[in-house]
Protein backbone atom coordinates (compact mmCIF):
# COMPACT_ATOMS: atom_id res chain seq x y z
CA UNK A 1 0.00 0.00 0.00
CA UNK A 2 1.61 3.48 -0.92
CA UNK A 3 0.57 6.24 1.81
CA UNK A 4 -0.21 9.53 1.15
CA UNK A 5 2.38 11.89 2.75
CA UNK A 6 1.14 14.76 4.90
CA UNK A 7 2.29 18.39 4.10
CA UNK A 8 4.92 20.10 5.53
CA UNK A 9 2.57 21.89 7.83
CA UNK A 10 0.62 19.14 9.53
CA UNK A 11 0.45 19.25 13.00
CA UNK A 12 0.94 15.82 12.99
CA UNK A 13 4.36 15.62 12.29
CA UNK A 14 5.12 18.13 15.41
CA UNK A 15 3.76 15.75 18.22
CA UNK A 16 7.03 13.54 19.67
CA UNK A 17 5.83 10.26 19.24
CA UNK A 18 6.16 7.52 22.62
CA UNK A 19 6.87 4.11 21.70
CA UNK A 20 4.51 0.96 21.70
CA UNK A 21 4.17 -1.93 21.62
CA UNK A 22 3.46 -4.80 19.08
CA UNK A 23 0.06 -5.35 20.30
CA UNK A 24 -0.52 -1.90 20.15
CA UNK A 25 0.39 -1.61 16.05
CA UNK A 26 -2.30 -4.46 15.78
CA UNK A 27 -4.97 -3.08 18.26
CA UNK A 28 -4.65 0.37 16.87
CA UNK A 29 -3.56 0.59 13.13
CA UNK A 30 -5.02 -3.14 12.36
CA UNK A 31 -1.59 -4.08 10.86
CA UNK A 32 1.93 -6.43 11.86
CA UNK A 33 5.36 -4.89 11.96
CA UNK A 34 5.95 -6.45 8.83
CA UNK A 35 2.75 -4.94 6.99
CA UNK A 36 3.78 -1.70 8.38
CA UNK A 37 7.78 -2.26 7.11
CA UNK A 38 6.32 -3.31 3.98
CA UNK A 39 3.73 -0.40 3.62
CA UNK A 40 6.30 2.23 4.29
CA UNK A 41 9.13 0.05 2.12
CA UNK A 42 6.35 0.52 -0.54
CA UNK A 43 5.74 4.58 0.04
CA UNK A 44 9.42 5.11 -0.01
CA UNK A 45 10.04 3.45 -2.83
CA UNK A 46 7.58 5.02 -4.58
CA UNK A 47 8.47 8.55 -3.39
CA UNK A 48 12.04 7.89 -4.41
CA UNK A 49 13.41 8.19 -0.63
CA UNK A 50 16.12 6.60 1.37
CA UNK A 51 13.82 7.02 4.64
CA UNK A 52 10.50 7.43 5.60
CA UNK A 53 8.97 7.68 9.32
CA UNK A 54 5.23 6.40 9.70
CA UNK A 55 4.58 9.88 10.93
CA UNK A 56 5.16 11.15 7.56
CA UNK A 57 2.51 8.97 6.31
CA UNK A 58 -0.25 10.00 8.76
CA UNK A 59 1.11 6.75 10.88
CA UNK A 60 1.27 8.25 14.54
CA UNK A 61 3.60 5.25 15.83
CA UNK A 62 7.18 5.59 16.72
CA UNK A 63 8.57 3.92 13.49
CA UNK A 64 10.65 4.47 10.82
CA UNK A 65 12.40 2.47 7.28
CA UNK A 66 15.32 3.78 5.78
CA UNK A 67 18.16 1.76 3.42
CA UNK A 68 21.47 0.37 5.63
CA UNK A 69 23.26 -1.04 2.67
CA UNK A 70 23.50 -0.20 -1.11
CA UNK A 71 21.83 -3.02 -1.65
CA UNK A 72 17.95 -1.86 -2.50
CA UNK A 73 16.51 -4.56 -1.04
CA UNK A 74 17.68 -3.79 2.43
CA UNK A 75 15.53 -1.75 3.89
CA UNK A 76 14.48 -2.30 7.47
CA UNK A 77 11.86 -1.54 10.54
CA UNK A 78 13.19 0.54 13.52
CA UNK A 79 10.78 0.40 15.90
CA UNK A 80 10.82 2.39 19.27
CA UNK A 81 14.44 3.59 18.29
CA UNK A 82 16.76 5.57 20.45
CA UNK A 83 20.13 7.34 20.06
CA UNK A 84 21.90 6.14 23.31
CA UNK A 85 25.56 7.51 22.42
CA UNK A 86 26.78 9.89 19.64
CA UNK A 87 30.30 10.75 18.64
CA UNK A 88 31.91 13.99 18.50
CA UNK A 89 33.22 14.08 15.17
CA UNK A 90 30.60 15.23 13.05
CA UNK A 91 30.38 16.10 9.13
CA UNK A 92 28.25 18.29 6.79
CA UNK A 93 26.36 16.31 4.22
CA UNK A 94 23.44 17.59 2.18
CA UNK A 95 20.12 16.78 3.30
CA UNK A 96 16.55 17.00 1.79
CA UNK A 97 13.09 15.06 2.74
CA UNK A 98 10.31 13.61 1.17
CA UNK A 99 7.85 16.27 3.01
CA UNK A 100 9.95 19.37 1.44
CA UNK A 101 10.45 18.07 -2.09
CA UNK A 102 13.07 19.81 -3.49
CA UNK A 103 14.46 21.36 -0.58
CA UNK A 104 18.71 20.48 0.41
CA UNK A 105 20.47 21.76 2.61
CA UNK A 106 24.03 21.20 4.22
CA UNK A 107 23.58 20.25 7.81
CA UNK A 108 25.86 19.23 10.49
CA UNK A 109 25.48 16.28 12.81
CA UNK A 110 27.31 13.34 14.51
CA UNK A 111 29.38 11.46 12.02
CA UNK A 112 28.74 8.15 14.14
CA UNK A 113 25.90 6.94 16.62
CA UNK A 114 24.76 4.17 18.52
CA UNK A 115 21.29 2.87 19.30
CA UNK A 116 19.11 0.86 20.25
CA UNK A 117 15.46 0.14 18.83
CA UNK A 118 12.98 -2.78 18.36
CA UNK A 119 13.37 -5.13 15.52
CA UNK A 120 10.48 -6.79 13.76
CA UNK A 121 10.04 -9.51 16.18
CA UNK A 122 9.72 -7.45 18.96
CA UNK A 123 13.44 -7.67 19.96
CA UNK A 124 15.82 -5.44 21.32
CA UNK A 125 18.93 -4.71 19.00
CA UNK A 126 21.76 -2.49 19.24
CA UNK A 127 23.65 -1.41 16.30
CA UNK A 128 26.61 1.11 15.58
CA UNK A 129 26.18 3.71 12.40
CA UNK A 130 28.34 5.68 10.70
CA UNK A 131 28.42 8.49 7.62
CA UNK A 132 25.17 8.50 5.35
CA UNK A 133 23.60 5.55 6.97
CA UNK A 134 24.36 7.17 10.42
CA UNK A 135 22.49 10.26 8.81
CA UNK A 136 19.96 9.05 7.77
CA UNK A 137 18.77 7.36 10.85
CA UNK A 138 19.30 10.72 12.28
CA UNK A 139 17.08 11.97 9.94
CA UNK A 140 14.33 9.92 10.32
CA UNK A 141 15.08 9.88 14.29
CA UNK A 142 13.68 13.58 14.10
CA UNK A 143 10.64 13.08 12.95
CA UNK A 144 10.38 10.87 16.09
CA UNK A 145 10.82 13.65 18.10
CA UNK A 146 8.48 16.23 16.20
CA UNK A 147 11.04 17.82 14.33
CA UNK A 148 13.04 17.93 11.12
CA UNK A 149 15.99 19.17 9.09
CA UNK A 150 14.52 22.30 8.02
CA UNK A 151 14.44 23.24 12.43
CA UNK A 152 18.01 22.34 11.74
CA UNK A 153 19.18 25.10 9.74
CA UNK A 154 19.94 29.00 9.90
CA UNK A 155 16.93 30.91 9.39
CA UNK A 156 19.03 32.46 6.03
CA UNK A 157 19.89 28.97 4.96
CA UNK A 158 16.35 27.71 4.88
CA UNK A 159 14.97 30.86 3.23
CA UNK A 160 17.71 30.16 0.30
CA UNK A 161 17.12 26.41 -0.29
CA UNK A 162 12.86 27.11 -0.08
CA UNK A 163 13.85 30.25 -2.58
CA UNK A 164 16.13 27.49 -5.04
CA UNK A 165 13.43 25.06 -4.51
CA UNK A 166 10.64 27.65 -5.55
CA UNK A 167 12.46 28.59 -8.68
CA UNK A 168 13.80 25.26 -9.63
CA UNK A 169 10.39 23.15 -8.75
CA UNK A 170 7.94 25.76 -8.36
CA UNK A 171 7.17 24.86 -5.08
CA UNK A 172 6.61 26.56 -1.70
Amino acid sequence: MIYRLLDADSPMLKVKLEPFTLESLQENWNMTPAELKENLAETMRHYKGIGLSANQCGISVRAFVMYTSLNPENIELFMNPKIVWESEETENITEGCLTFPGVFMSLKRPKTIEIEYMDAKGETQTRKFTGLTARVFQHEYDHMEGTNFTERASKLKLQRALKKAKKKFNIF
